[in-house]
C-alpha cells in the first residue's frame, strides 16, 4: 500500500476545512482527505465532504455551541467510515473556539480511537483580541482532546501570526507553518532523503507521542542551516514550554544540495538545547522541487505530564484496542455554555487562590 495514502487529512469545522482544503491543494491535491462541518455551505468549497448533524442542526451550523457541535458529531461520524478503508494515521486539523471544532474534533477521535486509528490533532487557538468567549471555549475542549488524541498540537495564532501586525500577512504565516508541519508527515513518506521514518516507524512514534508543540521555519542562504537552528530555538513553541521534552521528531527538508554539516548543526544543535534524556527521531526530505535552495526545518517536542514528570501516574497510550486507559474514559465532561463543568470553579474564572 502507498504509504502516503495510508495517511487521512481531515478538516473539522468550517475553518478547519478551509485550511485542510488549502493544505491539499498547496500539495498539488495529493492528499488523502475529507472535511466534516455542521454547515452545508462548506460542500460548495470542499470535498468529500461529510455533513454532521444533519437531522439536528439541517445543516445550518453549530452556531458557536460546542454542546451541539459535538451531539451533532455523535449522531452521525460514522459517515466517514466509508472513507476510512487502508488509513493507518489521521491527521486532523481545526480551530477552537467555536462550535464545530471544538466539539466535533472531540468526538471525531473517539470515534478514530474505536476504529484503531491514532489521530494527530493540530488545533489552533484564537487570537486574544477575539475575546474571552473564544478563548473560554477553547480551553475548556483542548484538556480533553489532548487526552484523547494520540499526539496534540495546539498552535495559539498569536505565536504563529506575531513577526507582523498586517492581518493578511498573518494569516499568511500562519497558513505556511500550518501546511510545513502538517505536510510534514506526507513528504516523509514520499521524498524521503538518505534519513528515512517508513510509515509503520512514524505510526508508532506519533501513536505513543502525547501533548506536543511544533515550530516550522525556513531559511536561505549560506548560514541557512545556524539560521534554522536559531529561528528554532527562538520560536515561541520550542522556547515558551513548561513540561519536560521527553521526545522529539525532527524534520530537515531541502533539496539536493543539504550537506551533511547542515544537518548536524540543526539535528545536534536541537539535542544539545534540551539536557534532560530523550527519544530524539530524525528523517530528511529530499525535494528539490520544493525546496531547491532553500532549508526548511521542523521540530516536533513532546511533553511529559505533570504526572509523568513526578513519577506519579504515567499518561496513558494507545492500546491495543484502540482506547486510551484513562481514569474516567467511561465518564463525559459536563460542558455548559461552552464550560468544562468538572473543572474547579477556579480554574474556570481565572481565580487566584494567592499561594
Amino acid at each position: 500500500m502507498n504509504g502516503t495514502k495510508s495517511i487521512l487529512l481531515a478538516g473539522i469545522g468550517t475553518a478547519g476545512s478551509t485550511i485542510a482544503r488549502e493544505i491539499r491543494d498547496a500539495f498539488d491535491g495529493n492528499l488523502r482527505t475529507i472535511m466534516c462541518d455542521t454547515d452545508a455551505a462548506t460542500a460548495q468549497m470542499c470535498e468529500p465532504f461529510v455533513l454532521l448533524g444533519g437531522n439536528r442542526l439541517a445543516g445550518r451550523g453549530a452556531g458557536g455551541d460546542i454542546v451541539a457541535g459535538r451531539m451533532a458529531a455523535e449522531e452521525s461520524i460514522s459517515a466517514i467510515d466509508s472513507h476510512l478503508d487502508g488509513v493507518r494515521i489521521a491527521v486532523i486539523v481545526t480551530t477552537l473556539g467555536g462550535g464545530t471544532g471544538g466539539g466535533a474534533t472531540l468526538e471525531t477521535v473517539k470515534h478514530l480511537a474505536r476504529k484503531g486509528i491514532p489521530s494527530i490533532v493540530f488545533a489552533t487557538v484564537p487570537f486574544t483580541f477575539e475575546g474571552d468567549d473564544r478563548q473560554r471555549h477553547a480551553r475548556s475542549v483542548m484538556r480533553m482532546i489532548e487526552d484523547a488524541a494520540n499526539a496534540s498540537f495546539f498552535i495559539p495564532l498569536n505565536d504563529l501570526a506575531a513577526e507582523t501586525d498586517n492581518m493578511k500577512e498573518a494569516f499568511d504565516i500562519a497558513r505556511a507553518r500550518l501546511e510545513t508541519g502538517i505536510t510534514f508527515f506526507w513528504r516523509l513518506l514520499e521524498k524521503p532523503g538518505y534519513l528515512r521514518l517508513d510509515a509503520e516507524r512514524l505510526r508508532n512514534i506519533l501513536s505513543r507521542a502525547g501533548h506536543g508543540r511544533f515550530a516550522a521555519v525556513e531559511t536561505s542562504g549560506e548560514n541557512r542551516a545556524r539560521e534554522a537552528l536559531d529561528r528554532l530555538l527562538s520560536s515561541p513553541a520550542v522556547s515558551g514550554g513548561t513540561g519536560t521534552v521527553r521526545a522529539i521528531l525532527c524534520g530537515i527538508l531541502a533539496g539536493d544540495d543539504l550537506r551533511l554539516s547542515e544537518v548536524g548543526i540543526v539535528a545536534g544543535g536541537l539535542r544539545k538545547a534540551f539536557s534532560e534524556p530523550m527519544r530524539f527521531d530524525l528523517a530528511t526530505v529530499n525535494d528539490e522541487e520544493s525546496f531547491g535552495g532553500r532549508i526548511a526545518a521542523v521540530a516536533m517536542l513532546f511533553e511529559s505530564t505533570p504526572e509523568e514528570s513526578s513519577g506519579n501516574k504515567p499518561k496513558s497510550v494507545l492500546s491495543g484496542s484502540g482506547q486510551k486507559n484513562d481514569r474516567f474514559v467511561k465518564s463525559e465532561a459536563t460542558i455548559w455554555h461552552g464550560e468544562n463543568m468538572d473543572e474547579p470553579t477556579y480554574l474556570r474564572k481565572g481565580i487566584s487562590l494567592g499561594f
